[in-house]
């Protein structure tokens, strides 16, 4: 049985954002019933239900393993011990990787990562603090297009190829080669096949040929429109021009892949600012009306192949 869950589905900053009062953040921080808070992005993924695999290392991580029993050390191991294998790095945005330096308690760690991003990392001072032992840090480099397995988890991986760049702290480092700066992830396992690509900044033919062979997509829902966050927060960039597809119009995510034969179609990664959101918004209902699930913290996804 493969097994999926989102630990949390908000883009960064999570849902309210600590310097928004926008419509969003306002409900969610007076009427949590209607709109839930969420944590920053972060997902799990295990083929035994004991050992995990993290989807990115969240800067909530902490709270999300304190939240979540079946992240959580046991005494009957030992005291110092954790069922988390190993962690899959799909870029290096700080939303991506912070939840990484909380790791770094003396626990061996195995990363998954290209080798841009490994490089990225291994030139800022801070993650230094994940080689304060021998072997404390173990990397596992992996390539667009060439499948991996996670372990011995049954589970295998192939990174798909995005269009996306380094982000700004890191752009001296940039290579624009596809599928080295950003990648999504095709899972597979005895059948189920689930790609997970919470950033998206270009729907291609080869991506919506991945996804119609797929039993579960989940898609960047960052923005509804394209001028969304310019119009909550003036002088901000369009949600196309920092790698996002927005949900809506001709040319958007939801339109793009309508008829797409997948039977489970699930938006993360919403930024703080989506209407969709709000279960009583007509984005709201537009999405589900088109056949798509709204992620939201603790969905799973536990499916027999």
């Amino acid at each position: 049985m493969l097994q999926l869950k989102m630990l949390g589905t908000a883009a960064g900053g999570g849902v309210p954002q600590w310097n928004c009062a926008c419509a969003i953040c306002d409900l969610a921080r007076k009427h949590p019933q209607r709109v839930a808070p969420r944590l920053q992005l972060q997902g799990i993924v295990s083929g035994d239900g004991e050992n995990w695999f993290l989807l990115n290392a969240s800067p909530d991580l902490r709270s999300q393993i304190e939240s979540n029993p079946e992240l959580q050390p046991s005494r009957t191991q030992s005291r110092r011990s954790t069922p988390v294998r190993g962690i899959v790095l799909t870029g290096a945005d700080l939303d991506q990787v912070i939840g990484l330096l909380l790791l770094r308690e003396f626990q061996p760690l195995t990363v998954y990562a290209t080798p841009l991003v490994r490089d990225t990392l291994e030139a800022d001072s801070f993650f230094r603090m994940l080689h304060r032992l021998p072997n404390q840090l173990t990397w596992i480099e992996i390539s667009a297009g060439e499948t991996f397995a996670l372990c011995d988890s049954g589970i295998n991986c192939t990174p798909i190829p995005l269009a996306g760049s380094l982000p700004f702290y890191a752009r001296e480092f940039d290579s624009h080669l596809p599928g080295q700066a950003s990648i999504g992830l095709l899972m597979e396992f005895e059948g189920c096949r689930v790609a997970y690509t919470p950033s998206v900044p270009e729907i291609t033919d080869d991506l919506r040929a991945v996804y119609s062979s797929c039993d579960t997509i989940l898609v960047d829902g960052a923005f509804w429109s394209d001028t969304e966050l310019s119009e909550t927060h003036s002088g901000t960039p369009l949600a196309r021009a920092i790698g996002h597809v927005p949900l809506s119009g001709d040319d958007g995510t939801i339109a793009l892949l309508a008829g797409l034969d997948c039977p489970r179609k699930v938006f993360v990664h919403i930024n703080n600012t989506n209407p969709i959101l709000d279960p009583h918004s007509m984005e709201h209902r537009a999405t589900i009306e088109a056949g798509w699930e709204i992620g939201y913290d603790g969905w799973q996804l536990a499916q027999q192949p």
